[in-house]
């Protein structure tokens, strides 16, 4: 590999504001810039491993209007990837949104939400020993409204409700290769619950209830979906006067069609816990189990169950590594197969000055599909230098 090259792929530069500990938080205006590079072996994410480079570039602008009753937030983000071979890859994305938080008194505080989501998606689709890159466009549009309610001291009723609406356009093939398909469906999700918690000291407790709706048109693949799902479970968390925190929930969640004879349940559960070990050592660890009807591949959901462990060292006040672990199940309902992923990462950050700091990633993951006979892994790597205005 030429050196330039190389050159390029470890100069990133990164101009954003100031993290958590210098944020001004009285500044009404915030912007942030990333630009990032990447090399991954497995371009395509599939069996069809190939490696390539890649750019993203990511941008935020944030507003923030002060009102009688409490404030507004107005926000923009971009998000851009290029990649150097493999164009059929590249995505783009626009985010426009406005929270608006209002307390009319001293018990009640509410906050509303709009947003609209412009997305630009690029992917494979395989025929035969071939791959042929394909093109997705969709707008969603989202709102949400969230009530917290202090029925007590200690006590808290938080009522909550949510609906977006997915547009997608035909899926346009690469070089016009096949005529455009209708593979992505509009989407209507409506979802609403409510979630009481009680503290006491170091303890809180409380219930959550909720009920969502999908409904998803027909493709030229699929026909059209309804379904709803429903989750009920009991939560608690506790922290501990080292530093150590403790969080879980366990309930059942569980799935329907209602307009195909199918329905399903399973145990939910969710699981937190953070634990310094002193010297500058820390240690991590996740665990969760639920359906998920977005960012799945299944038309319908998918049954899934993760758990995550990551041990940190801060060497420093500057310095610091973290060294991670992960393995997920996925059962898909619709598509009646099981995928198995499992990887691990290690990370680097180095904060050269107040300004200025430098961050070296690499993940390596193996995703299984028994069913398919399909097996394949990756190995990717980031780099990325960030600049602080």
């Amino acid at each position: 590999m030429r050196m330039r090259t190389l050159f390029a792929a470890a100069t990133v530069l990164t101009l954003s504001g100031y993290g958590a500990h210098a944020e001004d938080p009285t500044a009404s205006f915030k912007a942030n810039a990333t630009l990032s590079r990447h090399h991954t072996s497995n371009a395509l994410d599939g069996p069809f491993q190939l490696p390539d480079w890649y750019t993203e570039l990511r941008g935020a602008l944030e507003e923030t209007l002060q009102h009688d009753l409490g404030a507004t937030r107005i926000s923009a983000e971009v998000q851009l990837r290029r990649y150097d071979t493999y164009g059929i890859e590249d995505d783009r994305a626009l985010a426009i949104a406005a929270l608006t938080t209002m307390r009319p008194s001293e018990t009640v505080e509410l906050r509303g939400t709009l947003s609209l989501n412009l997305v630009s998606e690029g992917d494979d689709f395989p025929i035969g020993p071939m791959m042929i890159g394909t093109r997705t466009d969709k707008a969603i549009v989202a709102a949400g409204l969230q009530a917290g309610l202090k029925l007590a001291p200690d006590t808290v009723l938080v009522l909550e409700g949510s609906a977006s609406r997915e547009k997608a356009s035909d899926t346009n093939f690469q070089d016009d290769l096949l005529l455009p398909l209708r593979l992505e469906p509009d989407r209507d999700r409506l979802r609403f619950g409510a979630t009481l918690t009680r503290k006491t000291g170091p303890f809180s407790y409380g219930a959550q209830a909720a009920a969502g709706y999908l409904r998803a048109s027909q493709t030229d693949a699929l026909s059209d979906i309804s379904l709803l799902d429903y989750l009920g479970r009991l939560q608690a968390a506790v922290e501990f006067g080292n530093g150590a925190t403790l969080a879980g929930a366990a309930g059942v969640h569980a799935i329907q069609l209602t307009n195909l004879p199918f329905s399903q349940w399973r145990p939910t559960y969710e699981m937190a816990a953070a634990m310094p070990l002193g010297n500058g050592f820390s240690l991590r660890g996740t665990l969760k189990g639920a359906y998920e009807t977005a960012g799945v591949d299944d038309p319908l959901a998918a049954w899934i169950r993760r758990v995550e462990a990551e041990a940190g060292y801060d060497a420093t006040a500057t310095l610091k590594f973290g060294l991670g672990a992960f393995t997920e199940l996925r059962d898909y309902i619709a598509l009646d197969y099981e995928e198995d992923i499992r990887g691990v990462y290690a990370q680097a950050s180095w904060e050269l000055t107040r300004n200025l700091g430098l961050v070296f990633r690499v993940d390596a993951s193996r995703n299984e599909i028994p069913a398919l006979d399909l097996r394949y892994t990756e190995l990717a790597t980031q780099i990325a230098l960030s600049a602080k205005l």
